[in-house]
């Protein structure tokens, strides 16, 4: 049996606890991988375990029953799943699949909650991890509101720009164009307009699910005016 030991440590949420804690932890966790496009859980669904990624990146997402989704984040290694459900004891409050293939450590929901009960640094820790998610919903409200769709492509793509080895800037959005068009509140149709517009404009090109920044003062003027 694999000893999650070392690996949970490294999480913030563990961060502090001594060996023989961890040790115990780990006892009960386990590896859970999904191909890309397999569901980890669906919204509605009951809390049965507290999730962290070791490779891969999630979609968060919840839909409407006419089918329309918003995506509500895109979590990746390194993060966790599932710490509200998990403090609440509700079902889940959106659905998340996988962007590409996936590989999480699983910890059962009473370990995780006994955790929290006896851990004042884990249940802070918690807390942080739920108020940064908060913070970044805020953000995403307001920019639905009051940014318009280039703009908010703009600032997705910043966001998720690495610097190359070859000194370009590239964007991984890593979906589908209807994926990105979720994420972003909006349809495909409107997104290729809004992507056409900052090509148009000499700012990025566009290669499958690449984005390479050739303008990076100029995109970001645009997405802060």
């Amino acid at each position: 049996m694999p000893d999650f030991a070392d690996e949970l440590g490294q999480i913030s949420l563990f961060a502090g606890m001594e060996a023989p804690e961890l040790g115990a932890l780990a006892a009960h966790a386990f590896v859970r991988k999904l191909a890309r496009g397999q569901v980890l859980f669906n919204e509605g669904e009951p809390s049965e375990h507290l999730f962290f990624v070791r490779s891969g990146r999630l979609r968060v997402y919840v839909a409407s029953p006419r089918g329309e989704e918003l995506v509500l984040s895109v979590v990746g290694a390194g993060e966790s799943i599932g710490e509200l459900s998990i403090l609440d004891r509700q079902p889940r409050s959106a659905t998340v699949d996988a962007l590409e293939d996936v590989e999480l450590i699983a910890l059962p929901a009473h370990e995780a909650r006994a955790l929290l009960e006896s851990n004042r640094e884990a249940l802070n820790a918690v807390a942080l991890a739920l108020a940064a998610g908060m913070r970044r919903l805020s953000g995403t409200a307001a920019d639905l509101v009051f940014l318009d769709l280039p703009r908010r492509l703009a600032k997705l793509i910043l966001a998720e720009a690495v610097r190359q080895d070859d000194g370009t800037l590239e964007s991984q959005l890593a979906m589908s164009q209807s994926g990105v068009a979720a994420r972003l509140g909006a349809t495909r149709q409107t997104l290729n307009r809004a992507m056409s517009t900052l090509a148009h404009r000499g700012w990025i090109t566009l290669e499958g699910t690449t984005v390479r920044i050739d303008n990076e003062a100029a995109l970001t003027r645009f997405a802060e005016s």
